[in-house]
Parts: structure tokens; C-alpha cells; sequence
């Protein structure tokens, strides 16, 4: 039976393979950095919180390791990077394909799943010749919190 740890393990190990055949080189710090991408989960990380997660259990590895290692990643095709409102670009690998919603006002970020945009893609194919981008689509708007915190307007007739 298989463990989820052996299931993380040999996730890192197929990604630092990825990573080696693209660049060449695997590191504690490139298999820290991946094992911390996995640990996050769903949740959206920008390079500053990566490192933060990183650092933690390995103080010696520095920002520009990160970043150099998140390029890297892009580079090898394993992660996508998306700017998604003013926190800075956040990343997510490419194997977990979904959408964003993007809070214009508190930021928040919900993803959504492609099927709920798949009418809106082949629409875009049929009218436009348009080939949306799937990994990296991010709708802007406000969320339910931010619309019930908007101030409401009376208007008297």
C-alpha cells in the first residue's frame, strides 16, 4: 500500500527529474522548494511566501535561489506563473489545470473549475477564431464579502 508520503515523495522525484532534464541540476534547495510548492496545496503562493515556507525549515536557502528555481520550473513546463491582483505573481503547477476568480477589491482568489468556462471557450473559437488560454485565465470582480461590505443605494421614485 502506498503512502501519501511515498506519494509526495515520488511526486518530487518526477518533478526534479523534469527539472534535471531541463537544467541539469538538483539541489536541496531546488527539492526543498518543490516538496514546499507541494505542501501549499490549492493555496496560491508568490515567490515571498515560498521562501518564507522554505526558510523556515532550511534558513541557508536564499530569495534568489526561489526565483531562479521557479523559472526553472516554468522553463521545464511544470509550473505556471499568473499575476492575479496586486500580491504578485503566484504560481501552480501545470498538471492541475483551472481558472481564477480575482477579488478586485480584498484580493481573494477562489479557483474555479474549466468546465464552468467551456461554453465561453468554444464560443470564443466560434465567433472569434480565438484559442483561450486555459492555464492561465483569471476573471476579475468582487466577492460576496466585499459586495455585502459595499455601501447600498435607495433609490426613491
Amino acid at each position: 500500500m502506498t503512502t501519501t508520503g511515498d506519494t509526495d515523495d515520488a511526486r518530487v522525484d518526477e518533478i526534479l527529474s523534469r527539472l534535471k532534464g531541463s537544467s541539469g541540476r538538483l539541489t536541496t534547495g531546488r527539492r526543498a522548494i518543490v516538496q514546499a510548492l507541494l505542501a501549499a496545496g490549492d493555496h496560491h503562493l508568490n515567490a515571498d511566501e515560498l521562501a518564507a515556507a522554505v526558510q523556515a525549515q532550511h534558513p541557508h536557502i536564499h530569495l534568489s535561489t526561489v526565483y531562479r528555481t521557479l523559472d526553472a520550473l516554468e522553463v521545464a513546463g511544470v509550473l505556471d506563473r499568473m499575476a492575479l491582483g496586486t500580491g504578485g505573481a503566484v504560481y501552480h503547477f501545470t498538471d492541475h489545470v483551472h481558472h481564477h476568480l480575482v477579488c478586485k477589491d480584498c484580493g481573494a482568489v477562489v479557483d474555479i473549475p474549466p468546465d464552468l468556462v467551456s461554453s465561453l471557450t468554444g464560443e470564443l473559437q466560434r465567433r472569434f477564431g480565438y484559442d483561450l488560454d486555459q492555464a492561465r485565465l483569471a476573471v476579475s470582480g468582487r466577492c460576496e464579502r466585499c459586495r455585502a461590505a459595499l455601501p447600498t443605494t435607495s433609490t426613491s421614485r
